[in-house]
């Protein structure tokens, strides 16, 4: 009968959120009814409902053996660091995970503010106050990428992406360019998958030899030296 209504919305949204981490594909909440035993009436029984619905627009999201894989540890991994905000992952994973889920829920749904949204989420994690652009754009390639082509395409789009956001900004015209990778959003935030799944599992476990520092002070040598690239790629379970 005394069912907290606050503690069934963060245990649906956190499921919510562990499914978007899992795999591709744009699924959503609505309202949530909540059943409470009613046999001595006294004024807490029947159904209560928590939750708001957002319209959405998206690709659908399909069940898969990967998915069910990755679900339970994602969800795991999301309630051991709630309590403690993230603190121990790179960067500030919890306005990055904001960011992520923002490019589901905001409304209207439009490609510029999911592209914001995921630029948003990369910076939180693997910004720098110098040179953003080419930084981000090295960091991410740099940790997704297995092969040197690999790596150099990552790089060229990821400037495209950054390049794209500049102009939604600060309200230049959209070139070609521009609209194409406005209409590769899902690919965008397909990185940005890869990256905030690999640092939820390092603030839940972080690898031996890594830290939160680490990524502050030494990510940069360690993506340019091959063998040190390949070893930080393999504890953050990325090659």
């Amino acid at each position: 009968m005394l069912t907290d209504l606050s503690s069934v919305s963060i245990k649906a949204m956190r499921a919510l959120g562990a499914l978007r981490l899992a795999g591709v594909g744009s699924v959503s909440i609505g309202p949530m009814w909540v059943i409470r035993p009613g046999r001595f009436n006294v004024g807490l029984g029947g159904h209560s409902s928590t939750g708001v619905s957002i319209p959405t627009m998206g690709s659908e999201y399909v069940w898969t053996e990967q998915i069910a894989q990755r679900f339970p540890a994602i969800y795991s991994e999301l309630r051991q660091l709630e309590p403690e905000g993230y603190s121990q992952a790179p960067g500030n994973l919890a306005v990055a995970l904001r960011a992520f889920m923002a490019t589901y829920d905001r409304w209207p749904s439009h490609p510029e503010s999911q592209l914001l949204d995921a630029i948003t989420a990369l910076e939180a994690v693997l910004g720098t106050e110098a040179e953003l652009s080419f930084r981000l754009a090295f960091r991410v390639s740099g940790l997704l990428a297995a092969t040197d082509d690999e790596r150099a395409r990552l790089l060229k789009l990821m400037k495209g992406f950054y390049d794209t956001r500049s102009r939604v900004v600060h309200g230049g015209a959209l070139k070609q360019k521009h609209t194409q990778h406005l209409g590769m959003i899902e690919d965008l935030r397909s990185l940005v998958r890869r990256l905030l799944r690999s640092f939820l599992a390092f603030g839940a476990s972080p690898p031996n030899g890594y830290n939160k520092s680490f990524f502050d002070e030494n990510l940069d040598a360690a993506l340019v030296h091959a063998a040190e690239r390949q070893k930080l790629r393999t504890a953050l379970r990325l090659d």
